[in-house]
């Protein structure tokens, strides 16, 4: 039979209640209101304190035979689950418990035993669990098992209601899964984005090697559909956009990927393939299945499609290797023809040959310095106060001509030359930060741009303080640019470059967030992180006008950096239309070719000269990222 003196010797074994060990064999009484004072033994009320916690613990407890019948509770196990002890008592929980569905038949309760052993190791478990009102909700439950002096065994079950915790982690694992989609896909087709792209090719070609299978990666570039946008609008070109994202995806396995690399080109991998002529199967497949009509209001929307195959080998290491083939077949097949599938063969790899020519020239020419930089304005509309330079790269290739820089910023950080290609950048920057000031611009900051490598490299803040002061400039003369997505994480966190970009600010060295709106856009770190401006990404100017999405999004922003003080520019500006627009949304400074495009340093002494908006940088007007 189950007393008191049991129970407590079992709760205190079991709970850890301080005192509980020492009731074993000591009758319990109800606690008086004055305690006797004896010659040191403890109190009858003393002895009650563990009895007075039980009763009062938020935790459940039960004590149970070892066939799961309650034989004792206490009151909050009576709270948790909502009934009245006594309709509990005598009860296997298995019976009333658990919800409906759940719910062992007649039989498996009578025939339950707990077995200790199955127990040892699972410390807490969690189970989902019913009150008496349907109301369901999370139990977290430990099991020990205890033997009284008469060798009878029982359970005791301590019980926890983590309903809210659960609850929270369900929402933060939903919202993380959600984020972590957003991370990988782009926004308009759901297809996935170039670091999810990335990530798949690198781990399908490592498949692949163990399988002795191949992948094939088919680039595809829609025709016409410039000529859409121009003559229908965004809302159709992004129908078609749409419409091809989900045509790809009906075409290819689950085991495949569809991938969108911006604007109209979009990349399927397929895994799982052994030859040029599946791939190039498959390709025509996705022609036929892309480029049928799309009805757009009283129109017909009618595209095509050029698709750029590669199949991998020996010689491909990474997702990059395959993206350079396809992108030399995709080249292809637009200089000879739309409308086809080209695959990487022999002819393309002499192709492929000069552009490992053209990787030793960019190296030669960084080591030469034979790179020229133009300058881009920072302008403030009204009053048309010139703010900045931002410096830029270019390169006159000696046979190619003038590189792209979607062409010569990606060669170099393959080849690892972008911290090089930085530091020119810097120095180009300070020697025009003194032409400026020799010029009567003294008030026009420079800034110049920064890769992780540059940003990371041990001698970087060094060289730049050593490069000011050898000019006998300040560090406030100068602004670093750092890209969003090198600040922040996928998720939106802070990354290690944030600690650089604070010890940039403790320097004195102006530091502002660029191409903000493109990448993480890691909101909450903003106050945290020691900047003083924002570059918002062209595509935002570009599609102020066209966006009504995209307008509530700026202006949101512009309000949150007016909170944190943070100067704004907003790149991408090209007519006088997009300008007014973001005026009236906030705006403070505009970039883009509305003002001019960049030009090389003489030329952009010369505009300044005759920048015909207004002085520049009049005595009343304040410099850019300085006082208000």
């Amino acid at each position: 039979m189950i007393t008191w003196m049991s129970i407590i010797a079992a709760i205190g074994m079991a709970t850890g209640f301080v005192g509980l060990a020492w009731l074993i064999g000591t009758r319990v009484k109800r606690p008086v209101v004055t305690p006797p004072v004896t010659d040191g033994g403890p109190t009858d009320l003393e002895r009650f304190y563990p009895v007075i916690a039980i009763d009062h613990a938020s935790d459940g407890i039960l004590i149970m035979s070892m066939n799961g019948i309650i034989l004792w509770m206490n009151p909050a196990y009576c709270r948790i689950m909502g009934y009245q002890a006594h309709e509990m008592l005598g009860r296997n929980p298995l019976s009333f418990a658990l919800p409906p569905e759940e719910t062992p038949d007649a039989e498996f309760v009578r025939n339950f035993r707990f077995v200790p052993e199955a127990y040892e190791k699972s410390g807490l478990q969690l189970y989902r669990n019913v009150r008496k009102n349907g109301q369901l909700f999370w139990n977290q439950i430990s099991v020990s098992f205890h033997t009284t002096d008469q060798n009878q065994q029982y359970a005791v079950l301590v019980c926890r209601d983590v309903t809210t915790n659960i609850e929270k982690e369900q929402a933060l694992e939903a919202a993380s899964r959600e984020l972590a989609y957003i991370a990988a896909h782009d926004d308009l087709t759901g297809a996935a984005n170039r670091a999810e792209l990335s990530r798949f090719v690198e781990a399908a070609l490592m498949t692949a090697q163990d399988t002795d299978s191949k992948i094939g990666l088919l680039h595809i570039d829609l025709d016409k559909f410039k000529q859409i946008n121009d003559t229908y609008g965004h809302p159709a070109g992004d129908a078609v956009l749409v419409a091809t994202a989900e045509r790809l995806r009906a075409e290819v396995r689950d085991t495949d990927l569809v991938a969108r690399m911006g604007g109209d080109e979009f990349v399927v991998v397929c895994t799982g393939l052994q030859t040029l002529t599946d791939l190039r199967n498959v390709g025509k497949a996705l022609i036929k299945a892309v480029t049928k009509p799309i009805p757009w209001q009283n129109s017909t929307l009618n595209f095509g499609a050029s698709i750029g195959a590669a199949l991998s080998n020996d010689t491909i290491k990474s997702a990059n290797d395959m993206l350079i083939q396809s992108d030399f077949a995709l080249y292809d097949v637009k200089r000879t023809g739309r409308g086809r599938v080209a695959t990487y063969n022999a002819d393309l790899h002499r192709r492929y040959t000069q552009a490992a020519a053209r990787e030793t020239a960019l190296v030669q020419a960084i080591r030469d310095k034979a790179l020229t930089f133009h300058f881009h304005p920072v302008v403030a509309p009204q009053p048309g106060v010139v703010r900045g330079l931002e410096t830029l790269v270019r390169w006159e290739h000696p046979t190619e001509g003038l590189m792209s820089p979607d062409i010569l910023l990606p060669l170099a950080q393959s080849l690892g030359l972008m911290a090089d290609l930085d530091f020119l950048a810097m120095n180009a920057a300070l020697d025009m930060k003194t032409r400026l000031n020799a010029a009567g611009h003294a008030d026009v900051l420079v800034s110049f741009n920064t890769s992780p490598e540059v940003l990371s490299h041990p001698d970087f803040c060094q060289k730049l303080l050593s490069g000011l002061a050898f000019r006998d400039l300040t560090p406030d003369d100068v602004i670093v640019e750092v890209l969003e997505t090198v600040v922040f994480e996928n998720q939106g966190g802070a990354t290690p470059f944030t600690q650089i970009v604070a010890d940039l600010n403790d320097a004195g060295i102006f530091t502002v967030l660029d191409d903000f709106g493109s990448g993480n856009a890691g909101i909450a770190q903003l106050a945290k992180l020691a900047i003083k401006g924002v570059k918002f990404d062209k595509s935002i100017g570009m599609s102020i006008l066209t966006d009504q999405t995209m307008e509530v999004v700026y202006k949101t922003l512009v309000g949150l950096c007016n909170e944190l003080d943070l100067r704004m520019v907003t790149e991408g500006v090209e007519t006088e239309a997009q300008a007014e627009r973001l005026r009236e949304l906030g705006c403070t400074n505009i970039q883009g070719f509305l003002v001019t495009k960049p030009l090389p340093a003489d030329a952009i002494l010369q505009w300044l000269d005759h920048y015909t908006a207004s002085a520049i940088a009049p005595d009343d007007a304040p410099r850019y990222l300085k006082a208000n």
